[in-house]
């Protein structure tokens, strides 16, 4: 139940509070006093768009703060939770304090028991807390696309786990096998044509195996090859001045030794030098005898320089096609031969999909079927229920039904159509006199008899509707008379139930609220601004019906009028029994599971 509203900084408000309680709240009030920004008020609180605009002038922020008391169990709270904001405390328990900040840097705010969110989240996590219904929620119905998405819920349809989210998820699983199938059936020819290509290059990289590092170990040995002569007279050179040559260094260094040996034996300090010049005799050697293999083994091969050269070139003709590199040929190779499993595989799976394509459309179909006579069923008790409610609002000649037809697009399954939400689309008819064919509402209701309907589905839904707080904006619009008092009449019903907030220009409506507040306009210092008086004396209530009766001229009459309307209205408070049929919404609800 909404409990507060409060407004300050929005286009013609200054400040406003408003405290409503449960029953029937209604705000009346002169045209263009104020009373739909209350409502837009309340669409921001829930998530609306706001923006710069809706500023006051003058004011440098707008805010708008809405306080909720739900049950403590309400699934409002499992959202807010979900999404990172924590539950009330005990003492707080099931209140909901709802606040939108807009300044002039354009930078809004949304905050939700003091915690930081989106307007995204709040949105969502609200959703179910207050229905907001105003005269552009006609479009809603004169909209043949929305009508059996009403007729789902009616029916309890749809929502985690039910008949409609069971099917959907069957119906995408059918829709995303069938695609994978087109798909595969289109690239069928290609597929061929691209599996005699990689299977070419993979020959290609096989035939060559290439090893990684090759490349670099192969240009090296050319390069040896291709110098052998050079690198052979160079080392002979090498070895004769170490080793092999007269006056060689071995033959310098052996000489050195030899002389400080005899030193050594005079001056012990000698030993030193003595043992690194010995150390530098066996190296010499050594070199020398490694220049000497290394010359003998130089000898020029021209064939194997040949065969390098071949390979070499071999080598980077396969680096130039895959990649620049032989590493990246080796990595290509593999995906080659990933893609190449795959498209070799494709066949199979155009193969196994065939199976699978069958079990799910036949689950698909079968699903279908129980929404198909789900809805069926649902849309006879929809029809009585809404009908009832029209002999109420004086529309008892009124005929409705819901009309079925094929989706207007789908996939095919076990020879009929499915659509994503079913094997039909429905829409809601109407013969508004006896003896006419049902039409589209758009075709044939006038503004009072959409209101009528509106009021007469909501009636219906509110059987099964688990929303605490309604909220109608002049949807008594283009009526007035008895069938004015009728419309007054089922909305004090409805609020037997949940609470029920209603903006309404009509005496007859006024009449039952159970409490009435009046929104007027002053100019104070050369500014308009809006007001909201709650009516809690007898007296301000049948003055502002009989202003509502009459006009600014309020008359004896006329405030006699306002006190026999508001009499006759509290003599007709509604009986609770013809509200609810629990043992059909029960039903309905466990056939929907």
């Amino acid at each position: 139940m909404l409990t507060t509203l409060r407004i300050s900084g929005l286009a013609v408000v200054d400040a406003v509070e408003v405290r409503f309680g449960p029953g029937l709240n209604v705000l009346t009030g002169e045209t263009g006093t104020g009373k739909s920004i209350l409502v837009n008020a309340l669409h921001l609180a829930l998530g609306g768009r706001m923006s710069t605009e809706m500023l006051r002038e003058g004011a440098e922020e707008a805010v708008v703060e809405a306080l909720f008391e739900l049950p403590p169990a309400h699934p409002v709270f499992e959202r807010l939770e979900a999404a990172g904001i924590p539950r009330p405390g005990e003492r707080e328990a099931g209140e909901l304090l709802v606040r939108r900040v807009a300044t002039r840097g354009g930078r809004g705010r949304a905050f939700v028991n003091g915690a930081l969110c989106t307007v995204g989240m709040l949105e969502t996590a609200l959703r179910g807390v207050v229905d907001v219904s105003d005269q552009h929620e006609h479009v809603m119905l004169l909209d043949p696309r929305s009508h059996l998405d009403l007729l789902d819920a009616f029916a309890g349809l749809d929502g985690p786990g039910r008949r409609l989210a069971r099917y959907r998820e069957a119906y995408g699983a059918l829709s995303r096998l069938l695609s994978e199938r087109k798909a595969l059936q289109e690239e069928e020819g290609e597929r061929a044509s691209r599996s005699d290509y990689l299977a070419f290059q993979l020959r290609e990289i096989e035939s060559a195996d290439p090893r990684p590092g090759e490349l670099e170990a192969l240009e090296q040995e050319r390069r040896v090859l291709a110098s052998a002569a050079r690198l052979c007279e160079v080392a002979k050179v090498g070895e004769g001045l170490v080793y092999g040559g007269e006056g060689s260094a071995a033959e310098r260094i052996g000489q050195a030794v030899r002389a400080l040996g005899e030193a050594a034996q005079l001056d012990p300090r000698l030993e030193g030098t003595l043992a690194l010049l010995r150390s530098a005799a066996v190296e010499v050697e050594e070199a020398g005898r490694e220049l000497a293999r290394y010359a003998d083994s130089m000898g020029a091969d021209p064939e194997r320089l040949g065969a390098v050269e071949d390979r070499l070139d071999a080598l980077r003709g396969i680096a130039r096609k895959h990649g620049g590199s032989i590493e990246a040929a080796l990595g290509r190779r593999e995906s080659m031969r990933e893609e190449l499993s795959r498209l070799t595989g494709s066949g199979d799976r155009l193969q196994a999909i065939a199976g699978e394509i069958a079990g799910r459309a036949a689950e698909a179909s079968r699903l279908a079927g129980e929404l198909t006579q789900a809805r069926a069923e649902a849309a006879r008790e929809f029809a009585g229920a809404v009908r009832q409610e029209l002999e109420g609002l004086a529309m008892g000649r009124c005929r409705l039904e819901v009309a079925f037809g094929g989706p207007e697009a789908g996939v095919e399954a076990e020879g009929r159509v499915l659509g994503p939400t079913g094997a039909e689309r429905g829409e809601i008819l109407i013969a508004a006199n006896p003896g006419e064919p049902p039409r589209p509402l758009a075709r044939i209701a006038s503004g009072g008899e959409l209101s009528r309907v509106l009021l007469a589905v909501k009636r219906a839904f509110s059987r099964v509707d688990p929303v605490t707080t309604y909220v109608f904006d002049e949807v008594d619009a283009g009526i007035g008379g008895a069938v004015a008092e009728a419309v007054g009449r089922a909305l004090l019903e409805v609020s037997r139930g949940r609470q029920v907030v209603c903006v309404t220009h009509l005496p007859q409506v006024a009449a039952f609220a159970d409490r009435h507040y009046r929104v007027e306009k002053h100019v104070v210092g050369g500014r308009t601004s809006t007001a909201v008086l709650p009516l809690e004396e007898e007296a301000e209530r049948r003055g502002e019906v009989a202003r509502m009766l009459a006009g600014m001229d309020v008359t004896s009459s006329a405030l006699e009028h306002a006190a026999a309307l508001i009499a006759s209205a509290r003599s007709k408070e509604p009986t609770r029994g013809r509200r609810a049929i629990p043992g059909r919404v029960a039903a309905r609800e466990a056939r929907a599971r």
